[in-house]
């Protein structure tokens, strides 16, 4: 569905051009020599050189696989794959998360027809910016395209990122709940940090923490991160929310992590972030080792 009718779909409500994630940490500047031109970035988007790359997410409790998180990488002709952090600057500078979003959501959304012919169906986890939320169509839009893929709004989870303030607009807390209605998950990235909260926690339709990974990489050397895993286990159990752990880098990590309850985790020390093809494979191999075997 190359030409699907929602492939220039504007969540925003500006001019579309013509057509976070979290995972890069250093961002060039706009005009540095590192950072690709406005210019090369809209052509790259007109060209659909922007693809979806998948990071599995791990349940403890089986070894089965939970989901992915979806994430951006830039095919550039000449540079080779980019990193979120080579390209978000410009996009955000020039009004183009709107074109990113729609062309990485609609791959995500082939990739769950491609998984479902298999009867492998996966849940993945989109990033979304609360900017993305003032768009008053934005959940009406979603839900049409959901249609249009048929893809059960139960295999998409929304990832809200903590960038803004605790007090949402009226039309960003309507299109929440309206997702949340339609069947979707909403998430709350980079719980623990930043404008994540417990007031928002009680406050908006949240059926999901992700525990930022900074805690996770002081485990072994702060007791207070150790602390704060564990009461966040206690935390979502109680409130009856699931919780991803992300930032796993070391199998070490992931023993301690099962020995203080976390049942769902995403990191290096599960798998990188892959394309679309090696992450269909990656589910082959999952559900072969979780298959019975019937040997005499």
């Amino acid at each position: 569905m190359k030409n699907s009718s929602l492939s220039r779909i504007n969540f925003f409500g500006h001019e579309s051009p013509p057509t976070t994630t979290r995972d890069s940490s250093v961002l060039p500047e706009i005009g540095s020599p590192l950072a690709p031109s406005i210019e090369e970035i809209r052509n790259g988007l007109h060209r659909r050189e922007f693809i979806a790359y998948y990071q599995p997410k791990l349940s403890l409790l089986n070894g089965s696989l939970a989901g992915a998180e979806v994430l951006a990488r830039w095919d550039h002709p000449q540079r080779g794959l980019l990193a979120p952090g080579m390209f978000l600057p410009g996009v955000f500078q020039d009004n183009l998360l709107p074109a990113l979003f729609s062309q990485i959501f609609e791959q995500g959304l082939r990739l769950n027809q491609s998984l479902s012919a298999l009867s492998m169906p996966v849940e993945l986890a989109f990033n979304l910016q609360p900017e993305q939320l003032s768009c008053p169509r934005f959940s009406t839009l979603i839900s049409t395209w959901l249609s249009e893929y048929r893809c059960p709004p139960t295999h998409i989870m929304f990832e809200i990122t903590e960038t803004g303030s605790i007090h949402l607009p009226t039309i960003s807390l309507r299109n929440l709940l309206q997702l949340r209605l339609a069947g979707c998950g909403l998430s709350m990235d980079d719980f623990g940090t930043g404008f994540s909260s417990l007031e928002r926690l009680c406050d908006l339709p949240f059926n999901q923490l992700k525990l930022d990974g900074s805690f996770v990489r002081k485990l072994e050397a702060n007791p207070a991160c150790r602390a704060v895993v564990e009461n966040t286990v206690r935390l979502a159990s109680t409130l009856g929310l699931s919780l991803v752990v992300e930032g796993v880098e070391t199998p070490a990590q992931l023993q301690q992590l099962k020995a203080l309850g976390c049942t769902l985790v995403q990191g290096f020390a599960i798998a990188r972030p892959m394309p679309e093809a090696h992450f269909i494979s990656y589910c082959l191999h999952n559900a072969s080792l979780r298959r019975p075997s019937f040997s005499a």
